[in-house]
């Protein structure tokens, strides 16, 4: 069992074609945070009603009663299996959370776009289990780091609200193609970890990994050691988010809240985020050239990543905080099971970098050109 302070997920997409949800069940198995976050598009609400052929009011008088329950109803999964939502694989997802819950794991979540119902649920409190719209996690050598779903900073979700639910209902039906041609080959091997695996030095490795993401560029065969095959929604993803600047927009986005925020009575030393299925961990500057010292230089910006099918090439990350408070990646892989992880770099969140203005660490150089 790997133990570390906190686990960061996001981007399971439960109730999708597109959820990697046997592999999930697995990591979930052989891992224990003491505090779980999970950090948006949990349940693809968007997903099920197309799947499951049900209208947006009957989905969410479901999640009303789930959430509003008293002790004595039975537990979500059980719930679930009774409405036919959920297909059994995903169910079992719920019913890893529900285990961990009963271990006294501390359950956040943060809802996303795909299950953005949820929000108007933030506030809700009870014994381990909250639901806010976002949060701040101290580690335990005392960083704070702002935990929201990043769709926030996404103005293309804002103003394509119908377009992007036609692409996801495209999606949808490809993805039920493909796997029905991929599932024999791409199940998760017996057993939750080969034998003998060591989950400290794991852990170890992967803070270590990490730390040394200053390197630039990094080479994409050291993030992709486990590629798991062509995916041809992630190439033209790519294409998309190179041509439209997606990346940056987004990056110069979050620059601007927390130029807002950094001269607060307790500033941010970093933000987490999922939202672009793109795990990675880059330095941003929060302040200007010309030397207003107030306030952080600079904050790293971490994404979780995601479980969905579509991102195999590097898809099934999660970040974990070891009880150091040193923050790392892992990956699971079906036959190696739980492995450190580095993300790579791609055309569309690769920039050159520029010293930082307050320390002169290497930052991310938003404004140039050609990135």
């Amino acid at each position: 069992m790997l133990s570390c302070d906190a686990l960061f997920i996001s981007d399971l997409h439960l109730g999708s074609n597109q959820c990697e949800a046997g592999h999930l069940a697995a990591f979930l198995e052989c891992i224990r945070p003491r505090t779980l976050f999970l950090v948006g598009d949990i349940i693809d609400l968007q997903a099920i009603r197309f799947n499951a052929h049900v209208d947006a009011s009957f989905l969410t008088d479901r999640i009303d009663a789930l959430l509003t329950g008293g002790r004595g109803d039975p537990p979500a999964s059980e719930a679930l299996k009774k409405t036919g939502l959920l297909r059994a694989s995903h169910r079992r997802v719920i019913e890893q959370f529900e285990a961990l819950h009963r271990a006294e794991v501390a359950i956040v979540y943060i809802p996303g776009n795909h299950d953005a119902y949820l929000r108007r649920h933030a506030g809700l409190e009870r014994p381990g289990f909250a639901i806010r719209r976002q949060t701040v996690y101290r580690t335990p050598a005392g960083q704070r780091l702002l935990v929201r779903h990043g769709d926030e900073y996404d103005r293309l979700i804002r103003f394509h609200a119908d377009a992007a639910e036609g692409l996801a209902r495209l999606q949808e039906r490809y993805s039920a193609g493909i796997n029905g041609l991929l599932s024999p080959f791409t199940r998760p091997a017996a057993g939750a970890q080969p034998a003998g695996w060591n989950a400290e030095a794991i852990l170890q490795s992967a803070v270590d990994l990490l730390a040394s993401h200053r390197e630039w560029p990094i080479p994409v065969s050291r993030g992709l050691n486990s590629s798991g095959g062509f995916s041809l929604a992630f190439v033209l993803e790519s294409a998309l988010k190179s041509r439209t600047g997606h990346d940056r927009l987004i990056k110069r986005g979050i620059v601007r809240h927390l130029q807002r925020e950094r001269h607060g009575p307790e500033p941010l030393d970093g933000l987490i985020n999922g939202h672009t299925h793109i795990p990675e961990a880059t330095p941003l500057a929060l302040q200007e050239p010309s030397g207003d010292d107030r306030g952080p230089c600079h904050i790293t910006y971490y994404n979780t990543g995601s479980w969905a099918r579509s991102q195999r090439r590097l898809g099934r990350t999660a970040l974990v905080v070891a009880p150091s408070g040193h923050v790392g990646m892992v990956r699971f892989d079906r036959r190696r099971g739980i492995e450190p992880f580095q993300p790579p770099r791609f055309p569309f969140n690769t920039y050159p970098m520029r010293p930082c203005p307050g320390c002169g660490l290497g930052v991310a150089h938003l404004e140039a050109t050609g990135a």
